[in-house]
């Protein structure tokens, strides 16, 4: 499904390849026309990883740092103790880069809503989005459109990761572990 067709989602930024030596081989560029105060934002979010116009993945966050820390995590997941999602989606990302595709990344958001919030003695009306709600419908939206889910929602199509990558992570973390 080509990015143009949502109607939902606003550019957020791209990831580059990095040229200074740092395990990690990709960071993200902000667009300017996106406001740094919504970047940061804790609001909820839907986000969109886009090849040339595809896309490729859809995922949800509600980091608190905002959509800088939901792209921090694939940013900078070959440092520190990764898990494979994020490790394997940094050098797919890379690899795409390499290949001199465009990786953007784009976000939907919706209003935050009144709603009952209980916890373990009471429940208390707060504000909430429902970012879960809006992931499960973007998915079911593609899926429905294309007969399956993004190329790189890897455990909701069932899909392994791939072996270099996967063979990568599981190197990376004995280098780790037998330093």
């Amino acid at each position: 499904m080509k990015i143009h067709e949502v109607k939902t989602a606003r550019k957020v930024g791209r990831f580059v390849l990095r040229q200074d030596g740092s395990p990690n081989l990709i960071r993200f560029e902000r667009d300017p026309s996106f406001p740094e105060s919504e970047f940061r934002a804790r609001i909820p979010r839907v986000y969109l990883l886009v090849v040339d116009d595809e896309i490729y993945k859809i995922g949800g966050s509600s980091d608190r740092n905002g959509l800088r820390g939901t792209l921090s995590f694939y940013a900078n997941a070959r440092t520190g103790s990764p898990g494979p999602s994020r490790f394997i989606m940094h050098g797919l990302i890379a690899n795409k880069l390499r290949e001199g595709k465009e990786v953007s990344v784009w976000v939907i958001t919706s209003p935050r809503v009144r709603a009952q919030i209980c916890g373990l003695f009471k429940c208390e009306e707060g504000e909430v989005t429902p970012y879960k709600e809006m992931e499960q419908k973007c998915l079911e939206d593609y899926r429905a459109r294309e007969g399956k889910f993004p190329p790189w929602n890897f455990q909701e199509n069932r899909d392994d990761y791939p072996r270099d990558l996967y063979q990568e992570y599981l190197d990376y973390h004995d280098r780790r572990i037998n330093r």
